[in-house]
């Protein structure tokens, strides 16, 4: 069996990549193999091979000779043997000690081939590909191109994923999140500011909100609700200046980079709304002519650190589903979801959750009747 990260990398990879290889060793004595910078990497495996019999017997000895860590430190090796050294210590590392990266080729199904091509030439029957929208896209289309066993594993901080309530990292992410908040509340207090953080996402709102759910952001912009418009934007400051108004000193806004704007905007939301409540606030005759708006795009910050120990218990979770479906003769390629607090494999292009965006209403709700206005 072998493993994979790709895409962007999530808090969890390593949790999930020590918990694969420790149940394959210890519980089903099977051998692991991880592979280094995901597709990529098997794409580079699979054109130094290519149809040379002898360059395979050649990466075959190699990955016999470099086990787990000799492999990980020569960063030509694309293919490791995992052991137990290899994967100690890294439960709580934010990251991926595999690598991660996006592979454009892979779109091509004749670079699909030669991959699939080389793990039935190295006898791998079953490949784990821990990774976002795209990655899992690309799992897919190896499940149906090859008799390989896939699974996929969701493991992005945007949980924007619609088959599973919660993806690696999102946790990890709303802890840091959290974190953030706190240390901008200060200086929001003591200046009376007013300060616009961007958070990622991609087109869904779910980090955002859980984030202001759990930090006690005053309010939350999420794509769901729709594009952002001047008026909008308008609404959005008299509500602030009512509440300042009322004596309150300051005010956190939590924007999801996914929110479009109307008419469209090159820059990041955080500015636009920046710019926006400026204008208003400083308006003649307003009644906080010296409020100061001060935007902040958290970016990659939201990726990395230690993982929560909620991430690093779903990743055992995912694991140990992915490992019962790979040796179930039964079953099929598909992806470990966690729905309704029980971890399952869904298929390969299923149907959405039919809760999530009601879900996700009842939350936007549920942020506006907590916020102190």
């Amino acid at each position: 069996m072998a493993v994979l990260c790709s895409g962007g990398d999530a808090p969890g990879m390593n949790a999930f990549l020590r918990a694969v290889v420790r149940l394959g060793l210890n519980r089903h004595h099977r051998p692991v193999y991880g592979i280094r910078d995901g597709y990529r990497g098997l794409v580079r495996a699979a054109r130094q091979v290519g149809g040379d019999g002898e360059a395979l017997i050649g990466l075959c000895q190699d990955i016999e000779r470099q086990v787990g860590n000799r492999g990980l430190i020569d960063a030509q090796q694309c293919i490791i043997q995992m052991d137990h050294a290899s994967v100690s210590g890294i439960m709580g590392k934010g990251g991926t000690i595999l690598g991660s990266a996006r592979c454009l080729e892979f779109h091509k199904p004749q670079v699909r081939r030669e991959v699939i091509d080389l793990l039935e030439k190295l006898q791998i029957g079953g490949l784990i590909v821990c990774g976002g929208d795209g990655s899992l896209s690309g799992a897919r289309l190896l499940a149906q191109e090859s008799n390989l066993r896939i699974i996929g594993v969701p493991a992005t901080i945007d949980n924007d994923l619609q088959f599973t309530e919660m993806s690696l990292g999102v946790d990890t992410a709303v802890h840091t999140l959290v974190w953030a908040v706190d240390h901008f509340i200060d200086t929001a207090r003591s200046h009376r500011r007013v300060m616009v953080l961007e958070t990622m996402g991609r087109e869904s709102g779910d980090l955002a909100r859980m984030a202001a759910l759990a930090s006690g952001a005053e309010m939350v912009i999420t794509p769901e609700s729709g594009p952002m418009t001047e008026p909008r934007m308008r609404e959005l400051a008299q509500r602030i200046e009512g509440a300042m108004t009322r004596g309150r000193g300051h005010a956190i806004v939590l924007i999801a980079e996914g929110v479009k704007f109307e008419p469209a905007q090159n820059r990041n939301g955080a500015y636009v709304l920046r710019d926006a409540f400026q204008s208003y606030f400083g308006r003649e005759g307003a009644p906080f002519p010296d409020l100061e708006v001060r935007p902040s795009v958290l970016g990659h910050l939201q990726r990395g650190g230690h993982a929560t120990p909620g991430d690093c218990i779903l990743a055992a979770r995912f694991a140990e589903e992915a490992w019962k479906s790979l040796l179930d003769p039964q079953a099929k390629s598909g992806i470990t979801a966690l729905r309704y607090n029980k971890v399952e494999i869904v298929p390969f292009g299923c149907e959405d959750l039919p809760e999530r965006a009601v879900h996700s209403r009842a939350m936007d709700t549920l942020h506006d009747d907590l916020a102190n206005w």
